[in-house]
């Protein structure tokens, strides 16, 4: 007698992990300059799942990111084919006719973000891949489990501008780790990452600061030049720029949850000018302190 065959769907399997953003909140991540510019639309795990199969003959509006943790699968798109195993990770463009499979025998097990904005496709030109070459290999699969559960972290709170701001910035830490890790990682690309992860947690527990780069580079044990270049080159964007996004996630949180004046959560937060504080969070969040305290309805 004949074993069934295995049922193919796309999700809905026991123990997943997947969330998709609400249209209403991606509107809210749009309106926020540091979510336009990089934006995660949908998150998730599946581990050996059996039967997985996505078939997306128009494709899809974003850029779709698959990371293999083990097993096997299968990607086409368009006229080509990818075998992914454990380490493997594509990026799929936008509007492109695609399909994936968990292999029958060793199914998969994969996390994967789809993710838009203004310089999504500069992310992936900035990972060194193209349409013909979307593939890469990271040797230390183990980091990029710890950063995916950063970037999930931020979307089981809720949907606040303070939980959609960490989201945007962790994965743009994300990232950033893929283009340092991808390939087999040297001794110097591991030291490497050990020193941005080193400094990325020094700027998380001094947001009451207001930091200088050579304090920053000091910490990082390496010179300011060479410091900034190697940050740039992994997280796409300057030390102090992160810095200011990390204490604008942390006043929007502040914002909602205290009642805090804002002239307080900027001495706080390491500003000396509460009304330079003001100008700097509309920059990051697209509205003044007072007034998103108000939407926020406090």
């Amino acid at each position: 007698m004949k074993t069934p065959a295995t049922p193919r769907i796309a999700d809905g399997f026991p123990g997943e992990r997947l969330v998709i953003l609400p249209q209403n909140v991606l509107r809210q991540a749009g309106r926020i300059p540091v979510c336009a510019d990089l934006c995660v639309t949908h998150i998730g795990r599946f581990d050996r799942v059996l039967g997985h199969y996505v078939d997306r003959p128009d494709g899809c509006a974003q850029h779709v990111l698959i990371f293999c943790l083990g097993g096997r699968g299968i990607v086409h798109a368009g006229s080509s084919k990818w075998f992914l195993h454990r380490g493997h990770g594509i990026v799929l463009p936008p509007n492109v006719a695609h399909r994936y499979a968990a292999d029958a025998r060793d199914p998969w097990t994969v996390f994967w973000f789809h993710f838009t904005g203004a310089r999504a496709a500069a992310y992936v030109k900035m990972l060194g891949l193209t349409t013909r070459q979307p593939r890469f290999w990271i040797q230390n699969v183990d980091v990029m489990i710890e950063a995916f559960e950063e970037c999930y972290h931020h979307t089981i709170g809720g949907h606040t501008d303070s939980d959609l701001i960490g989201l945007s910035t962790t994965f743009m830490r994300f990232m950033g780790l893929c283009r340092t890790m991808k390939r087999s990682p040297s001794t110097r690309r591991r030291h490497t990452e050990e020193r941005i992860v080193r400094s990325v947690r020094f700027l998380r527990e001094n947001l009451d600061r207001t930091l200088t780069l050579v304090q920053i580079a000091k910490e990082a044990g390496i010179s300011v030049p060479h410091f900034c270049a190697m940050f740039k080159r992994q997280i796409n964007c300057g030390p102090l720029e992160f810095f200011a996004r990390l204490k604008m996630q942390r006043a929007c949180e502040l914002l909602m949850q205290t009642d805090q004046g804002i002239s307080e959560i900027a001495y706080g937060l390491g500003f000396t000018d509460p009304l330079y504080f003001s100008k700097r969070f509309r920059l990051h969040v697209g509205t003044s302190p007072s007034e998103y305290r108000e939407q926020a309805g406090r």
